[in-house]
């Protein structure tokens, strides 16, 4: 039925448009991806000849105010990116973004509930498509894990068991450092914490506040991460992401805590590095996974647009959900993957294992993906989740506090979301 509805869509287009010639207009922070948009859209007008789509990116610290400039005064893009949940949603809220239903955009019915969540409302309007996501884990050195006789770890005991082993044989077992609070936030924090508390039916529940960071779950995640500090680097507390980077592809470590829009920079920095990964593991190897997130960005249509330059733009978001297009973004940017997950071939070996792990997982035990925990609500004041889970681990590992105490600090620092 789905490939009917596209079907349908696509011909009721081409015949009420048959002879003319519509030129849309596609904005974006996304300056560095202007040739690989250039190649994707060229690819979408082979299939649809009477319809061009141009990208105009902005430089990304200008972008929100350009667009909201553009958007007041009627000259705004015909499409354009959506940043996840606040910043969206605003624009949404206040007119300027055309609302998506699976009728008019069948291959949002492609869309996994957890990637349409930063552009749906609590009343389920959906308005932005999902554009790509990456997912957090752990790259890890093959030649090490066999230097040191470790396997993958399937639980926690498992997984510093093996550092501990890594560590005894003379190797930094984990590349991390706690100077970025972004690293901190999104591949420390945002991806231990789902596997402590329970996964996303957690997080829901934090953002109806109906648990908060006292909770046994969220005390426990500063616990492992107490626990995995000890086999970060001597002086982790001065490492940030470069740094980081730098260690793992030299080699000098075996670990590497980070998001998979890594994989294309580890390639190209140490094409001879056997290159692993491997999700966050639980107490247990038989309970299910729980993901952590990114959502990158999202595409929506700008409101102003009817008649035939809606129903082209409509065509258009619709293909950017289909198997071509979802192949050539997720082949064009390494590490990122197209939100629809809809994929017949991969081309990199590393992106692929990563894509199948994930569907091994659902196929077995069950996987969940849990947002980052820095977005949604946790950012619309300050100080942000960010800011207060970088001071918290600081705290926590340096300064010496407890995780009850690092916990009690969050409450008092996150006191505006708990307000309500």
């Amino acid at each position: 039925m789905k490939k009917f509805l596209v079907l349908v869509l696509a011909m009721a287009f081409l015949c009420c448009n048959a002879f003319a010639q519509v030129n849309l207009t596609m904005t974006s922070w996304r300056t560095d991806d202007k040739a690989l948009w250039d190649q994707i859209n060229a690819a979408f007008t082979a299939s649809y000849p009477d319809i061009t789509v141009e990208f105009l990116p902005v430089t990304a610290t200008e972008y929100d105010g350009v667009l909201q400039t553009k958007l007041a005064s009627g000259n705004a893009e015909d499409l354009m990116f959506l940043r996840a949940f606040g910043t969206g949603r605003q624009i949404f809220d206040a007119g300027y973004v055309y609302p998506l239903s699976v009728d008019e955009i069948p291959n949002l019915a492609n869309m996994d509930g957890a990637m349409t969540n930063p552009w749906t409302t609590e009343e389920g309007v959906v308005y932005g498509m999902p554009g790509s996501v990456c997912y957090g884990g752990f790259f890890y050195n093959k030649a090490i894990f066999a230097d040191c006789g470790v396997e993958v770890p399937a639980t926690w005991s498992e997984f510093m068991a093996a550092c501990q082993t890594i560590a005894d044989k003379g190797y930094t077992p984990i590349s991390f450092g706690i100077k970025d609070s972004w690293m901190v936030a999104e591949y420390l924090s945002s991806t231990i914490v789902p596997m402590t508390t329970g996964g996303s039916a957690w997080h829901g529940k934090l953002m109806a506040k109906e648990v908060d960071y006292n909770d046994p779950g969220f005390i426990k995640h500063f616990e492992w991460i107490k626990e995995i500090s000890q086999f970060f680097p001597e002086g982790y507390e001065g490492i940030g992401y470069d740094d980081m980077q730098m260690m793992f592809c030299a080699e000098m470590a075996a670990i590497y805590p980070v998001g998979s829009f890594e994989l294309g920079v580890i390639e190209a920095a140490n094409p001879e590095l056997d290159l692993g990964w491997f999700f966050m593991p639980g107490e247990t190897a038989e309970e299910p996974t729980s993901i952590n997130i990114g959502i990158i960005m999202g595409y929506g249509i700008n409101s102003n647009l009817e008649g035939e330059k809606l129903d082209a733009a409509k065509v258009y978001l619709n293909w950017l959900g289909d198997v071509e297009a979802s192949e050539m973004f997720t082949n064009l940017v390494v590490g990122q993957y197209a939100a629809s997950n809809i994929f017949s071939s991969l081309e990199n070996e590393n992106a692929l294992d990563i894509f199948n792990q994930i569907q091994d997982l659902k196929a077995g035990k069950g996987v969940n993906f849990f947002q980052q925990m820095p977005y949604q609500q946790l950012s619309d004041q300050s100080p942000d989740y960010t800011a207060a889970i970088s001071e918290a681990i600081y705290k926590l590992l340096v300064e010496g506090c407890t995780p009850e105490e690092a916990a009690a600090f969050m409450m008092e620092t996150q006191a505006w979301y708990f307000a309500d």
